[in-house]
Formats: C-alpha cells, structure tokens, sequence
C-alpha cells in the first residue's frame, strides 16, 4: 500500500542523511490524461529517492510538468522533482506557478533554461526569454525569503528546495564549475547534470567542483545501440568513448543496460548521487537501483 504524502522523506531531508541518492526522470505525455504518467511513476517510485518530471523536454507539446508533478504527488505519493524552463513563461507567471506548486504541496524544483523551440514541433513558437536558469534560482529564493522580485513583500513565504543542473562534460572544465559556483550563490542547494558516459571524466569535474559543497547527482542515460552513441556524440559536452561504442557494436540487446549499470557502479561510491534519464525503462531503473544498493545505506 502507497504511503501518505507525509510519510514519504523529502528530498531535502535525504540531502542531510548519508546514502547514495538516486533520482530518475519522466515526461508528461502530449495527451490530456494523467493514467500514462502515473503508471510509469508507480513503477519508478519504489526504487528512487524521487522521481523529475520535465517541462516542455526537447520543446516539444507536452501536458504541464507541474500538473503532472502535482498529480505524481497526490497519487503515487512519490517524492516529487518538477523542472521549471524559463523559455516559456515570464517573471509574473513564474511566480504564479511557483505560487501555486507550493500551495499544492511540491517541495522541490529543478531550474533550467529550457530547449530552443526551433528545435521542437512548434518552430514558430517564440521564447520568452525574460531570465535565465541563473535569474530563476534567484526568483525562487526570493519567493523563499517572502517577497517577489521586485522586492514586493508576500502574505507567507514558500519552502522550495532548488536545484540546477550542469555539463560536467564540459569542454572547459573550470568555466563550468564556476557556472556552478554561480548558481549555488544565487541559492541552489541541488544539483543534477546532464548523461555522462565516461565516468573519469565525470569524476575530474566531481574533485572540482567538490569544494562548493553543494550535492550533486550525476546523470546516467542508457544507450541503446552504437548509433544512438554516436548521435550523443556529436551534441558538445556529451561525448561517448570509442570503447563504449565499440563494446557496443560488439554486445547483444543488454549491452547498453549493462554499459549503464557498470557506470552507475564506477561513479557510486565517489559521488552523493546519480539521476537516471531512463527513456521510460523501468528495467533500467530497477537495475541502476539493485546495482548500486549497497552504496544507498537508508535510502
């Protein structure tokens, strides 16, 4: 039987406790019904910390992320990370969004900047582009602090934990730890990268950004074939080593689920967390969850 709500720990009580962290991600779907979002978190939520819903991935139409999250919430009784982008909204219907996840019961947020919608099935759709992920971390510790952001002061105050993510495949190492360094400033107190596919790599950008003190999820995404490698690959920051894909072309159907979980081993005793980018598998989520067990303690 589900747990309550309540029961379940929030994500920023589980910051302050030892044990590996793991997160995974969902879409909402492009249809106006909940059942599709809701099976699969019922099938994620027994074998995560929390589970993200994204907002408008790839720029493509998708039910909102917060309505989606909320009803995860209420349903699944799932701890919730909802994505926000500030591609699509400005600063007064952030805030009233923010307003009323809050009021609903969300606790935790993941800001990003969002896909370009020229990349998307609506190119002609226009980006806001009123702030960026920066000026978002900034506009949600504002609403924490009680005020809006032109200093405007609120009847109450909201209590979200905020999250950014970052590359650490990176092309320049330092100018991304000091993006992070940013974004921890502005008040991130979570972080969540994008996939990583060379767990050395991942590790040099771990040892530092380790000073920051801020924690941080590592991204793992399972790779289906040698030509899905090789389409990551050509996206800057997310390079796949030529071992992976040869061990790729020369593997069987498991061969990227099995590439996934022994780097979901590599990173977990070095690092406080990782976020799954699942592609809706929960045999991978089951996986990456059995394999790095005996780094989770009381997760």
């Amino acid at each position: 039987m589900a747990t309550a709500p309540t029961d379940r720990p929030s994500l920023a009580s589980r910051l302050d406790k030892p044990g590996l962290l793991l997160t995974a991600e969902i879409d909402p779907p492009p249809t106006p019904d909940f059942a599709a979002v809701l099976q699969r978190a019922e099938r994620f939520a027994p074998h995560v910390d929390a589970i993200n819903v994204t907002d408008g991935s790839l720029a493509r139409v998708r039910m909102a992320g917060l309505f989606a999250a909320i009803a995860i919430r209420e349903r699944v009784h799932a701890e919730v990370i909802a994505h926000l982008t500030t591609r699509d909204r400005n600063r007064i219907a952030m805030q009233a969004d923010l307003l009323g996840a809050a009021a609903a019961g969300l606790r935790s947020v993941l800001t990003l900047s969002g896909d370009p919608p020229d990349k998307g099935d609506e190119p002609e759709a226009k980006a806001v582009g009123d702030f960026d992920a920066e000026g978002l971390i900034r506009l949600i510790a504002a609403l924490n602090a009680g005020h809006t952001a032109s200093g405007k002061a609120l009847e109450g105050r909201t209590d979200l934990l905020i999250g950014c993510a970052i590359n650490p495949g990176a092309a320049d190492l330092g100018k991304e730890v000091d993006k992070l360094a940013r974004r921890v400033e502005a008040g991130a107190r979570f972080c969540q990268t994008q996939p990583v596919f060379d767990p050395e790599r991942a590790l040099r950008f771990e040892e530092a950004r380790r000073a920051l003190g801020i924690p941080v999820l590592y991204g793992l995404l399972p790779l289906k074939d040698a030509d899905r490698a090789r389409y990551f690959s050509k996206i800057p920051g997310m390079a796949v080593p030529e071992p992976v894909i040869a061990r790729l072309e020369r593997g069987g159907p498991d061969t990227g689920l099995e590439i996934l979980v022994d780097t979901a081993k590599a990173l977990a005793p070095h690092v406080r967390g990782l976020h799954l980018f699942p592609m809706g598998s929960a045999k991978a989520v089951r996986a990456v969850a059995e394999a790095i067990g005996p780094w989770r303690g009381a997760a």
